[in-house]
């Protein structure tokens, strides 16, 4: 068990939530922080704006979001690709030096869809409800073994209602399935749902996963894309700050 999650602390830890998907596959990443923490990556990630603003125009107050940093579009178009680059690695740099936890869960839409049919299922679930299940679970198993609870932070969603009445489901009801079922007793009161403009956290919860949805679905062509790709997968997956990360089924 990595040394972070052994440190047993009385704060609570707050789990901030985004999504990233696509027709094939289903994703969400979590950064799981303690007060001192998340403090000091947004610090972090603010000054990092700070530089973006000075070196390439873009505006300090500008949201780090991984689709348009990777595309370049936004208010990162006619940012060149190498300072795009260097702002992935750095917001990873900014992340994996704290004292975090890194949650990645993923859904194969295809497969699940097989999966439910063959076993024949009575109750079908979306990928949605899935994935964010099966994320929840291991929120509240780091929360476990920390000997703390955790309030979960997701960025805002138009189904947030759903979400949230999956979640007081699965805290009268227990979690569906065998393999991990809980009734979540570590995390606290709802699920809450924000803009993610004003929090670097759901900001940086966004490029894990936009990372995590990419490592899983696309393989590039361009071997300077697929060298930058790699580099980035074996710095989160070489922090030992990740837990839990994998696909179903």
């Amino acid at each position: 068990m990595p040394a972070h999650i052994r440190d047993v602390r009385a704060s609570v830890l707050v789990a901030y939530l985004d999504e990233s998907h696509s027709r094939a596959f289903y994703c969400f990443a979590a950064i799981l922080a303690q007060e001192t923490s998340i403090k000091s990556v947004t610090a972090e990630l603010d000054d990092l704006m700070g530089i973006a603003a000075a070196d390439f125009g873009v505006d300090p107050a500008a949201e780090i979001h991984g689709h348009p940093i990777f595309q370049g579009t936004g208010e990162w178009s006619g940012v060149g690709i190498r300072a795009r680059v260097w702002m992935f690695e750095r917001v990873l740099d900014a992340v994996l030096a704290s004292d975090v936890t890194i949650l990645m869960r993923g859904v194969a839409s295809a497969r699940l869809l097989t999966t439910q049919q063959a076993r024949g299922y009575p109750e079908k679930h979306s990928r949605e409800q899935v994935c964010f299940q099966h994320i929840l679970e291991r929120i509240d198993q780091v929360a476990e073994m920390r000997d703390t609870y955790a309030l979960l932070i997701a960025d805002d969603r138009d189904d947030r209602e759903r979400h949230r009445a999956h979640f007081e489901s699965y805290r009268i009801s227990g979690t569906p399935g065998t393999y991990m079922s809980t009734r979540l007793d570590r995390l606290l009161d709802t699920v809450y749902f924000a803009p993610s403009h004003p929090s670097r956290l759901l900001q940086a919860a966004d490029i894990l996963a936009f990372l995590y949805h990419r490592w899983n679905t696309k393989a590039d062509a361009d071997p300077r894309e697929a060298e930058v790709m790699a580099r980035l997968k074996a710095k989160v997956f070489g922090s030992g700050r990740v837990h839990g990360a994998g696909n179903w089924p």
